[in-house]
């Protein structure tokens, strides 16, 4: 393991070789799942041609519609006009990824993230760190889904789900469940986590660890891009939180949702 100069343990792949491999083998696929796009087709208007929002909502395949969309929006996301880029942020956090609350300090997030200029978006993400990352994951992965993945509780869920079947000690912090989706265990669950630190500040991976993990299966050609691993485990969230809900006796009464939905 590489030492900070505070002595803060940082995770890296090589020191785990066959991470990559468990982690992808344990994800599952993204097929017959299904991901929800606001029916107001109307909330994409001026952000978007006619023409693309049409054939947008005229795919009959989910995972499809979805990896579309990202396109889609890359450009808005991207744009001189602060007002265009903020409206899509608010888009892609609240009408497609039904965040609650907290809004108000993504509004300066389209001067923050200047030109997603590689070192700028360094900055961005370690100055911001675990505040709202579920959100701001959104807009980088939509930006940039070849060098950005979406990192929230359901993905998230997924890698520690399998983290704990394997003899590697850290895990992956989890953001508090935004959406009224997500069943009650998912907050049981975090707490569960937690409290498997023996300190009281626990040296969780993040969203850079998270990045290195997936490129990792990418370049080991087990995937052919890192949405590709990032859609998986999110597919697979509900799944992993019930079996560890399971495992350790957080059952949760909530139902699980009938569609999938990004947090």
């Amino acid at each position: 393991m590489k030492k900070e100069k505070r002595g803060r343990i940082i995770f890296r792949i090589e020191d785990i070789p066959d991470l990559p491999e468990i982690i992808w083998n344990a994800s599952g696929g993204y097929q017959n799942n299904k991901w929800e796009v606001p029916e107001d087709k109307s909330l994409l208007k001026n952000m978007v041609s006619d023409e693309d929002i049409e054939q947008l909502y005229s795919m009959e395949e989910s995972a499809e519609q979805n990896i579309y969309l990202r396109s889609l929006l890359s450009k808005p996301l991207k744009a001189k006009d602060e007002e265009l880029r903020m409206r899509a942020m608010k888009w892609v956090i609240y009408d497609w990824g039904h965040v609650r609350g907290l809004k108000g300090s993504e509004e300066v997030w389209p001067k923050q993230l200047g030109n997603y200029e590689e070192a700028v978006i360094e900055k961005f993400i370690t100055e911001n760190h675990k505040k709202r990352i579920a959100s701001w994951s959104k807009v980088l992965a939509f930006a940039d889904s070849a060098k950005y993945a979406i990192y929230d509780a359901r993905v998230v869920m997924s890698l520690n789900t399998i983290l704990d079947d394997t003899s590697y000690p850290q895990r992956f912090y989890m953001p508090p469940p935004s959406s009224e989706k997500l069943p009650k265990s998912f907050s049981n669950i975090k707490k569960h986590v937690k409290n498997l630190y023996p300190n009281k500040q626990p040296k969780y991976l993040g969203y850079f660890e998270y990045l290195n993990l997936l490129n990792a299966i990418v370049n080991k050609k087990l995937a052919k891009n890192i949405l590709e691993v990032e859609m998986c485990l999110f597919a697979n969230g509900m799944n992993y939180a019930e079996k560890y809900a399971a495992k350790y006796g957080l059952v949760s009464q909530n139902k699980r949702p009938k569609k999938l939905s990004k947090l």
